[in-house]
């Protein structure tokens, strides 16, 4: 099983980062991760679970993150959340 952990998040696509920006959260155990023509980072089909990459970031819950992993052991410092999908759609005009 494998974990999906996103970070050097920020609010908005285009700002300006001055360091690592804000870590995200840690999702799984899911059975595979699969990106497809990096438009977005699916996992979970029979929920049909998915993030958007948008200008190269993943959108998830008001925050883009430039950077994500698949692990399969999350860190002990990783924040594992519930994968929710309403907290996936990216707001009007991404």
């Amino acid at each position: 099983m494998a974990f999906l952990r996103l970070f050097h998040g920020r609010r908005n696509r285009d700002q300006d980062m001055n360091g690592w920006g804000e870590p995200g959260p840690t999702f799984g155990p899911f059975p595979f991760f699969h990106t497809t023509y990096h438009s977005d980072i699916k996992f979970d089909e029979q929920n049909g679970f998915a993030l958007e990459i948008i200008d190269g970031l993943v959108f998830y819950d008001g925050w883009y993150y430039g950077d994500w992993t698949v692990t399969d052991l999350p860190d002990s410092a990783d924040e594992l959340r519930m994968f929710d999908p309403k907290k996936a759609v990216p707001p009007d005009g991404t």
